[in-house]
């Protein structure tokens, strides 16, 4: 729920927060701000009088603006407080389909480690899945530290800011998954890889950038060494007959989540497939990457 905070200047010191929901269990166009918010702080007076205002809901579009409330606030003459309050710019109202009201059955919800994965992911470019865990809950606010994370890595602190400017820490651990190449029958050393020897299976990882992906990275690959039926396949124990020269004309390709960047470039340095080599931009010679050769036509750059 987006948080949108008002604050209505006050003669007092007092301070009354009121909460209102996304989503307001209600029927009718008019109720009482009783009904549909949580009211804590303050004078007991102040509260119960703010318990008792009406307010009113757009019916044809089937939501309550925050400036009706704001409005229904000011009109009840309650200026011996200073209001808070959180609410997204607009709250839809449903039909209730059971009894009792926002105080009893539609409280805040607290955010759980693992609804952070998707920041996560994202902090590290991440196409596969990734478990968080916490020891304690996680704190209000947005993330503003760290600004990436490398995958692969098992525990990390994150720093949350709140609407007031307090900086929050949590510790996580982080548990990731990608899918891995799997060896479905032994592979002897000097064998050829074939698709009929491979199948594909999530694993928890450690070390990205280690295991082969996908079938089609390998297959045609020479092992450099056995490999047992149920063993994930190292890139680093594959080779190639085939060696890619230096000056060859590839494209390089970086992988940022889900989406796929790619240019033209050069090879600077010989090596087989799953070597890692030097190879520059086809358009500016300044640009020296860092890639590991998919193919004769294909060079990988990890991003982190």
């Amino acid at each position: 729920m987006l948080l949108l905070c008002c604050m209505l200047e006050a003669q007092a010191a007092q301070s009354i927060k009121i909460e209102i929901p996304e989503v307001i269990y209600a029927n009718g166009d008019s109720f009482t701000l009783g009904q549909i918010a949580r009211i804590t702080g303050g004078k007991l007076r102040t509260r119960n009088a703010l318990t008792e205002i009406q307010v009113f809901a757009d019916v044809d579009r089937g939501r309550l603006s925050r400036t009706e409330v704001l409005r229904a606030i000011e009109e009840s003459g309650a200026s011996d407080a200073r209001i808070e309050l959180y609410m997204p710019a607009f709250s839809r109202i449903e039909a209730p389909d059971f009894e009792g009201n926002f105080t009893e059955t539609s409280a805040p919800q607290v955010r759980t480690a693992q609804s952070l994965a998707p920041i996560i992911k994202a902090l590290a470019s991440w196409n596969g899945d990734v478990e968080v865990s916490a020891g304690s809950p996680v704190p209000d606010g947005e993330l503003v530290d760290p600004a990436s994370i490398v995958p692969g890595t098992a525990a990390a602190t994150l720093r949350f800011r709140d609407n007031t400017g307090r900086v929050r820490s949590l510790g996580v651990r982080l548990t990731w998954t990608q899918n891995v190449v799997i060896a479905s029958r032994n592979i002897k050393k000097g064998d050829r890889i074939t698709a009929g020897n491979l199948i594909v299976r999530p694993m928890k990882i450690t070390r990205p950038g280690a295991y082969a992906s996908n079938v089609s990275e390998i297959a045609g690959f020479i092992a450099d060494r056995n490999i047992k039926q149920g063993e994930p396949v190292l890139l680093r124990n594959l080779t190639s007959s085939s060696i890619v020269k230096r000056g060859r004309q590839v494209r390089i390709i970086a992988r940022l989540g889900g989406v796929n960047v790619s240019a033209d470039g050069i090879l600077m340095e010989d090596g087989r497939p799953g070597d890692w080599v030097k190879v520059r931009r086809a358009d500016d010679k300044r640009v020296t990457l860092r890639a590991r050769i998919i193919n004769e036509n294909t060079v990988e750059v990890q991003v982190e």
